[in-house]
C-alpha cells in the first residue's frame, strides 16, 4: 500500500507543468536574495483583472519549454477570447487567426507571451486601453509571418488564354520555386484584322524590340505568350514564354501572363468548320 502511494506521488511530479514547478520552487524573498520571479496568473491591488506571467524561458530545458509554450498560448488565447471574465474580449476571428499562426511557430510564443504580459499590465493598471492591446494582437499574424511565403504554387493550374485583355490570372509563387508555364502551340489567333494567323510563339515577322509593348527586348515578338513576375519587394520583370518555359522565382512574388500586344480591337480566334480555337494555359510545379 505504501509503495502504491509513493508511485502515485512520483507520477504526479512528472506530470506537473513548468509553470507549476516554478511556483512551487519560489521561496519567500529575504534580504539579499534574488528577486522573486512571478509566474502564472498574477494580480496587484487596484488592477481590473489578472495578467499571465510566462516563465523565464532561458531557465527551461527543451521539454519544459514545449510544455510552457503550450500553457502560455492557452492562457493568452483564453484571455483574448473573453474567458477570464475581466472585461477583455477581442474579435474571435482575429484571436483564432493569431492562435493558428502561433501553433505553426511555437518558438515565437515565448516573445509574444512576454510582450503580452506588458500589454496586459498596462491595461489592468489603467495606463493603456484594451483597444491598444487588441490592435497589437491584431498585428501579430502579419508581423510573425513577415518574409514567409504564404501561398506556394504547389498545384497545377489550367486556364484558357484571353487575347482580349492584359495581364491575367495572377498566381502567388515562393522564392526558389520552379514552375513550368505553357500554352498549346496548335491554337491560332491574329492580332490585326488582316494579319497572319499566329500561335503563342508570336509573329516572327514582327520583332518587338524597342517598341512600347510589355516585352520589348531582343527575342520578344509581337503576339507571343509572355510572363510577368512582380516581386514582393516591388520590382518586376517580363519574360518570353512562347509555347513553354520554366521559371524560377528569385524571391516571393506573383506571376501573370498575357499576349505581347497593346490593342485588343482586332484580335480574333481562328475558326474552322464552326470550331473556334482557344489556347490552353497550364502552370505547374517543374521538376
Amino acid at each position: 500500500m505504501r509503495l502504491g502511494t509513493r508511485a502515485v506521488a512520483l507520477l504526479a511530479l512528472t506530470l506537473v507543468s513548468p509553470v507549476a514547478l516554478a511556483k512551487k520552487g519560489k521561496k519567500k524573498k529575504k534580504k539579499g536574495d534574488e528577486p522573486v520571479v512571478l509566474v502564472g496568473w498574477q494580480t496587484q491591488e487596484g488592477w481590473a483583472g489578472s495578467c499571465y506571467y510566462p516563465p523565464v524561458w532561458s531557465t527551461l530545458n527543451t521539454t519544459e519549454k514545449l510544455l510552457a509554450r503550450q500553457e502560455a498560448l492557452d492562457a493568452l488565447v483564453n484571455q483574448w477570447g473573453g474567458g477570464r471574465d475581466d472585461g477583455v474580449s477581442f474579435d474571435q476571428d482575429m484571436v483564432t487567426d493569431t492562435e493558428t499562426v502561433l501553433l505553426g511557430r511555437p518558438a515565437k510564443t515565448e516573445d509574444v507571451a512576454d510582450q503580452n504580459r506588458d500589454h496586459c499590465i498596462a491595461v489592468m493598471s489603467r495606463q493603456s486601453s484594451a483597444s491598444d492591446w487588441e490592435s497589437w494582437v491584431k498585428s501579430l499574424a502579419a508581423s510573425l509571418t513577415v518574409g514567409e511565403c504564404k501561398k506556394p504554387l504547389d498545384y497545377t493550374m489550367f486556364d484558357y488564354l484571353d487575347i482580349g485583355t492584359g495581364w491575367q490570372r495572377p498566381l502567388s509563387i515562393c522564392q526558389g520555386e520552379r514552375v513550368r508555364v505553357s500554352g498549346t502551340a496548335t491554337d491560332k489567333y491574329r492580332i490585326t484584322e488582316d494579319g497572319p494567323w499566329i500561335t503563342v510563339e508570336g509573329d516572327p515577322d514582327q520583332p518587338a524590340m524597342g517598341t512600347d509593348l510589355p516585352c520589348n527586348i531582343e527575342g520578344c515578338l509581337k503576339g507571343q505568350l509572355i510572363l510577368r513576375f512582380v516581386a514582393e519587394s516591388g520590382w518586376e520583370k517580363v519574360y518570353v514564354v512562347g509555347s513553354s518555359m520554366v521559371f524560377e522565382a528569385p524571391e516571393h512574388g506573383v506571376i501573370s501572363y498575357r499576349i505581347n500586344d497593346d490593342s485588343w480591337v482586332d484580335n480574333a480566334w481562328f475558326k474552322s468548320h464552326g470550331i473556334e480555337d482557344h489556347t490552353a494555359i497550364e502552370v505547374s510545379p517543374a521538376k
